[in-house]
């Protein structure tokens, strides 16, 4: 392979390497219009453009920040007091003269400090409060909120570029020096991770200190979720790139603050790349029992009151029945949570009969051993006590409904969840109208559905957590039936999506791009334009949708490109095009299909 190609695929046969002319192509493309490879950003929609007085062109997540509007949950005031003094006592090195903290495992004075729970502990809440804390402080140099209903917030490549943007507004005095990095290798954020973490982040630092002849004061990274990264093995490298520099005592003024669930890849990565020996742990599902249950009956207690209030309830409900509450919670504060929003739905407006409804138990999900028992009968309860009589057609339609937003690779309103899979109007906010407890339904047009957490998500897909047939979702099923559905708003693509006229401009010149893309690419063909490739991947693929493949490929690849272009995603587009072929070339292999060999064709050769 020539360095053109370098990073994208290694071909093992004559007949792969026909699959380098339509990359090939769509590089041109690419360099016609004016899109630079990887650093313009991929969504021009969601940004307000550069100023010409600032020379750092890299790709972020603007939606990652600690205080976008999806992620605005602090913890309630006397809650967590000891975690969070822990992680204050941490982060300013000094001694906890009141013993209120906590103990935690590995190095107390660490660069490096990982926040290790189980799912529903409260890790994201917590990291929201401490970004809060030392935002108002003036310390918070950069924020990360993984997650994975959020394409780029999801993507592993994003988060150093990222913070790096983020620590640019917190330093004016440090763009000068990332730019001069871009400038020079205008790849970097595509690059490795720790070619990422050392080029955009920590040798612009060094540069500013020796320049400014003296250091600067510590400066709090926060990256939570980390879990949630769509590529789950490259999560380590994250770790890696860290564990590289803090060896080389480079990682100063920096001290990263990193929360996840317990999984084998991150624990490796912190362990087997000697990270740990920089890094204090707190393991928040080992904290002592009573430290949790005082916290959750804190915060039971003042939502509960409040709805109390609300309604005239007077002293409701009873110590009793909180205490009940506390111990069925089994120290996750996603199912406090969830009891909270559950009785205070407002499509029921009866909080009592909401309460009893829990007290009662009646649903039972998983087996006594696992550790998602109380949670997976309280989500079963909540979709029992919305659909309580469910007929074929409701169960049909939640599966679409439900299972579409359990599996959204980026969040979409309810009208672009109707146009995506042609529904009635009004057929999403309907379906979910008795949800509240377990999902966000929106009432402005254009503002997204999300799951409250993403333990559902896990809850959902899971035939043994999930255990009643008239619930839950097979993911490999709904992943196709989205990619199908994708497929179909891709055969309504025409040229000049945008009604630019003039092929030849430059994205960049054509000043009124983002409001023609709005006006003419609405976000449901938006969506599928970029993500038609990944549920085709995670599927079980059938005949009817390598029909609408084949379609797609001999009729609609240039209008998709043109339009990934314009979104200013083509790599993107090479990466769908890898994936598609795959995973036809798996199904060609186990399945006589007359026709997957033509989608191959049309892959290989794209002229």
């Amino acid at each position: 392979m020539d360095a053109t190609h370098t990073g994208l695929v290694k071909f093992k046969s004559p007949a792969d390497s026909s699959l380098v002319e339509i990359v090939h192509v769509i590089k041109e493309f690419r360099t016609e219009k004016g899109v630079s490879q990887d650093i313009q950003d991929r969504t021009v929609s969601r940004q307000p453009p550069q100023t010409p007085s600032e020379q750092v062109s890299l790709r972020y997540a603007s939606a990652a920040r600690f205080n976008q509007q999806s992620n605005q949950v602090t913890c309630v005031l006397n809650t967590r007091t000891e975690i969070l003094e822990t992680i204050y006592h941490w982060f300013g090195g000094d001694a906890d003269e009141k013993g209120r903290s906590l103990r935690t495992k590995g190095n107390p004075r660490g660069q490096v400090f990982w926040l290790d729970g189980a799912a529903g502990t409260g890790k994201s809440t917590i990291a929201q409060t401490i970004a809060h804390h030392y935002h108002t402080l003036g310390e918070l140099g950069a924020s990360f909120f993984c997650s994975r209903d959020d394409a780029e917030c999801s993507n592993i490549n994003m988060i150093f570029p990222t913070i790096a943007h983020q620590l640019c507004l917190l330093i004016p005095d440090l763009q000068e020096h990332v730019s001069k990095a871009m400038q020079k290798d205008p790849d970097l954020s595509s690059a490795f991770l720790s070619m990422q973490l050392e080029k955009l982040i920590i040798e612009p630092l060094e540069a500013m200190m020796r320049e400014r002849d003296h250091a600067c004061p510590p400066c709090l990274v926060i990256i939570d979720a980390l879990d949630e990264c769509k590529e789950k093995k490259a999560t380590s490298t994250v770790l890696s790139a860290l564990a590289v520099l803090t060896a080389r005592g480079r990682l100063s003024p920096l001290r990263f603050f990193i929360t996840s669930r317990p999984v084998p890849v991150i624990d490796r990565g912190f362990h087997l790349t000697g990270l740990m020996k920089d890094t204090s742990v707190l393991v928040l599902h080992n904290i002592p029992q009573d430290v949790s249950q005082k916290d959750i009956r804190v915060y039971l207690t003042d939502r509960l009151s409040a709805i109390a209030q609300s309604f005239g309830l007077g002293s409701w409900p009873t110590g009793e029945a909180i205490a009940q509450l506390v111990q069925r919670s089994n120290e996750l504060f996603i199912y406090a949570a969830t009891i909270a929003n559950f009785i205070e739905d407002p499509n029921t407006s009866d909080p009592m009969h909401q309460l009893q409804v829990v007290m009662s138990n009646m649903f039972i999900a998983s087996p006594k051993s696992s550790p998602h028992r109380q949670l997976d009968t309280l989500y079963l309860t909540v979709l029992h006590e919305a659909f309580p009589d469910i007929s074929k057609h409701q169960r049909d339609r939640l599966r679409t409904v439900l299972g579409t937003v359990v599996l959204l690779l980026d969040p979409l309103g309810p009208e672009s969840l109707e146009a995506l899979f042609e529904l009635d109007k009004n057929t999403v906010r309907t379906t979910l109208r008795h949800l509240h407890s377990i999902v966000i339904v929106p009432e402005a047009k254009n503002v997204p559905v999300r799951l409250i957490h993403p333990s559902f998500h896990d809850f959902y897909v899971d035939r043994e957590r999930c255990n009643d047939i008239n619930f839950g979702v097979d993911a490999s099923v709904q992943h196709m039936s989205i990619a199908e559905r994708c497929l179909w708003v891709l055969d309504t693509l025409r040229p000049d999506m945008c009604s630019i006229g003039d092929p030849s401009l430059r994205n960049e010149d054509v000043m009124d791009l983002s409001a023609r893309i709005s006006a003419h690419i609405p976000a449901h063909m938006q969506y599928a334009c970029r993500h038609w490739a990944s549920h085709l991947s995670n599927g079980d693929v059938h005949d009817t949708v390598l029909d609408l493949l084949l379609r797609f490929c001999s009729k609609q690849l240039l209008n998709w490109t043109a339009v990934m272009s314009l979104l200013g995603d083509l790599n993107g587009a090479i990466t769908a095009l890898h994936s598609a072929r795959k995973k036809v070339q798996v199904r060609l292999r186990h399945v006589v299909y007359a026709r997957t060999a033509d989608i191959c064709y049309w892959l290989d050769n794209r002229k």
